[in-house]
């Protein structure tokens, strides 16, 4: 393949909502890595980049993943905002790099200074507090008979879960999920110029209560994951600064919140749209995480995370130019049939394990492995256990069938899971 070809390709389409896995098959097969019309002023690639080109193979996903100094992060900070963006940010905590974005040698100074915030101790301790928040809301849903499982049960969990381990007071979780969505309007094109401007003097308040927050933990440190960013510092003494800190907990708590509710709910609809997986797991309970790892492999929500070429490169047969935009696709890379036989059946057994002993994607691969990969396997997989023990019966309403849309970009989620059951006392 030459430079030349440029395939169809718009990530952002109702048809890639619908179904992206028939168009990633027929790439895989015909062009494992290819090169998109897509444009290169979209939001999420590099600015600069002048050309786009998409990784869908297990096999070439890992190589970009595993090689940051080939493929590092780059510029993806889309088109400029407008200067009445601008000037209403700035009145803000000045822009600090996150984990996301972050490239060596600076990522690995950020994220040793995060994770020794977000450890497996602190998630097992916080467990208990998880598990309560979801037997709460079961048992305010379960007399109901019904509910909308995404809505009512998923994004109320997830939110409260994740705001209360940040160490959010509960009468503020409303306010925080609401400045969260304004994100969208003010970083990625197409927007209303009042509505962008607007978002963002929102936005500079958001990073004001986090400032606050942060030095009151610092005075006054709680087990929560404020205080522990707040206090983390590397052997020789650094610590996060303030834009640092405030930054990175709001690229968390989107990450936390946004993506956890999704994959639950995505995980939801593949065990009761085939109601026979639900069965198996009330027979077997110690399967649950089993369950998770293979729902996250074959519907993680997180599709594509973009990259740039620091240099010539050929990847899968396609050469790709330096300064290129590298889009790897998670959910096409998850589905390879040569890493996964029978890539589009959920096998609770398969436990999201390719045939090499490779652990699926979802959660990334390399230095970028997502910081929070541990909190959203125990969140969802409560999440889950809840609804078993409470409300066994638990199906989709009559005739439904599950719809998929794009709630930011990159992310795909069923819109809606009406659910029904037996009233429980």
């Amino acid at each position: 393949m030459t430079v030349n070809d440029a395939v169809e390709f718009d990530p952002f389409s109702a048809e890639m909502a619908a179904d992206p896995h028939s168009f990633y098959h027929r790439m895989r097969r015909s062009c494992p890595v290819f090169r998109s019309s897509m444009s290169s002023d979209m939001w999420m690639v590099s600015d600069d980049a002048s050309q786009v080109f998409v990784v869908t193979t297990y096999e070439d996903l890992a190589f970009v993943l595993e090689h940051p100094e080939l493929f590092p992060s780059g510029n993806k900070t889309g088109p400029e905002d407008p200067p009445e963006v601008q000037a209403e940010l700035a009145r803000g905590l000045p822009k600090a790099t996150t984990l996301y974005e972050s490239d060596q040698p600076g990522h690995t100074r950020l994220r040793s200074l995060i994770q020794s915030a977000w450890t497996p101790g602190r998630i097992a301790r916080w467990e208990p507090r998880i598990r309560e928040a979801a037997r709460e809301l079961v048992e305010e849903l379960a007399p109901r008979g019904s509910a909308e499982l995404v809505e009512d049960y998923s994004d109320r969990l997830m939110n409260t879960a994740i705001l209360d381990f940040m160490g959010v007071p509960r009468e503020d979780h409303e306010r925080i999920k609401h400045w969260d969505k304004l994100w969208v309007k003010v970083f990625i094109p197409g927007h209303p110029l009042e509505d962008q401007r607007s978002a963002a003097a929102e936005i500079v308040t958001y990073q004001r209560y986090l400032e606050d927050l942060f030095e009151e933990r610092r005075s006054n440190p709680r087990d929560d994951l404020a205080s522990a960013l707040v206090h983390a510092r590397t052997e020789d003494g650094d610590a996060l600064t303030m834009p640092e800190l405030v930054w990175g907990l709001m690229e968390l708590y989107g990450a936390g919140y946004g993506n956890t509710t999704e994959g639950l709910a995505n995980i939801l609809n593949l065990l009761l749209e085939r109601r026979e997986l639900w069965e198996d797991l009330l027979a077997d309970p110690s399967a649950v995480e089993h369950a998770v790892e293979e729902g996250l492999r074959l519907d993680g929500p997180v599709q594509w995370l973009s990259r740039e070429a620091a240099a010539d490169v050929e990847l899968g047969g396609t050469k790709i130019p330096k300064g290129s935009t590298v889009l790897v696709s998670y959910v096409a890379a998850n589905r390879d049939p040569k890493d996964f036989p029978e890539p589009d059946e959920f096998r609770i057994q398969r436990r999201g394990v390719s045939t090499t002993g490779a652990r699926h994607v979802a959660h990334g691969r390399g230095i970028h492995y997502c910081v929070g990969a541990g909190w959203s396997r125990t969140a969802i997989r409560i999440g889950l256990e809840a609804l078993l023990q409470r409300i066994p019966d638990l199906r989709l309403q009559d005739g439904f069938q599950a719809e998929y849309h794009l709630p930011a970009p990159m992310i795909r989620c069923v819109q809606t899971l009406p659910a029904v059951w037996s009233p429980q006392d």
